[in-house]
């Protein structure tokens, strides 16, 4: 008896290479500059949060810090 473990999807997205990936980082900088989380951009562009962050320094966004208003 072998233990395979089946994927749920055989499909996945393509990388975000080259001018793709430069507009994509300029839209979800666009959106977070305007206040949005990255969790709120990344759900708008169906990324995860990892690659959102990743998108966003590499757009030199200046990232803001953790929590609310004091």
């Amino acid at each position: 008896m072998s233990c395979t473990t089946a994927r749920l999807s055989t499909s996945y997205r393509p990388r975000l290479r080259g001018e793709d990936r430069a507009q994509v980082a300029r839209d979800l900088a666009e959106g977070y500059e305007a206040g949005a989380s990255i969790r709120a951009v990344a759900d708008a562009a169906d990324l995860s949060y990892g690659t959102a962050r990743t998108l966003l320094l590499e757009a030199q966004v200046k990232l803001r810090g953790r929590g609310g208003a004091r």
